[in-house]
C-alpha cells in the first residue's frame, strides 16, 4: 500500500496549517494499492515522542475499501455523513488533534493506514484502547508516513 499525505513527505517537516501554530486542519490523505481482499480501512495518527507516552491525535475507521481519500479539514465529529467514524483523541475531542509538541526537539507524527479484513462495528467516539482491540487480528496491510514538527 502507498499512503500520500498532502504537504507531508516521509521524514519531512509538517506544514503549519496542520499544527497548533496554524489553523490545525487535518490534511488531505489519499492512498493507492489497497489489497483486493480488504473490506475497510482505518487510519491512526500518533506522536510516540509525547512526554507522557504516545499521544493519539486521530483514529478513523469504517472507511470503505473502495474509498481513495479523506478530504482536508475533515469535520471533528464522531460520525461523518458517509458513515466513517472517528474516535476521541488523547486531547479529549473527536477527530483530528493538530501537531502541537512542547518546545524542544522535533516530535515524530506517525500516520498509519490499515487495510482490514472486516468492517469494525466499533461505536463512533470510541477511544484508542477500544480501537486497537477492534482491529487486532484483522490487519491485512499497513502503510506509514512520518512527519516531523517542533516549536
Amino acid at each position: 500500500m502507498k499512503l500520500i499525505i498532502d504537504g507531508i513527505g516521509d521524514g519531512a517537516t509538517i506544514p503549519d496549517r496542520y499544527t497548533c501554530n496554524g489553523p490545525g486542519f487535518s490534511p488531505e490523505i489519499s492512498w493507492e494499492q489497497i489489497p483486493v481482499d480488504a473490506v475497510s480501512l482505518a487510519l491512526v495518527m500518533e506522536d510516540p515522542d509525547a512526554p507522557r507516552g504516545t499521544f493519539t491525535h486521530w483514529t478513523v475507521w469504517r472507511i470503505p475499501a473502495d474509498t481513495r481519500r479523506l478530504q482536508a479539514n475533515l469535520a471533528r465529529k464522531a460520525e461523518l455523513p458517509t458513515g466513517i467514524r472517528q474516535g476521541v483523541n488523547s486531547g479529549g475531542t473527536f477527530g483530528f488533534y493538530p501537531s502541537c509538541p512542547p518546545p524542544g526537539p522535533a516530535h515524530r507524527y506517525v500516520y498509519k493506514l490499515l487495510a482490514l479484513d472486516y468492517m469494525p462495528y466499533l461505536p463512533a467516539g470510541s477511544g484508542r484502547e477500544q480501537f486497537d482491540q477492534s482491529i487486532t487480528g484483522h490487519v491485512l496491510a499497513e502503510a506509514c508516513v512520518t512527519g516531523l514538527y517542533s516549536r
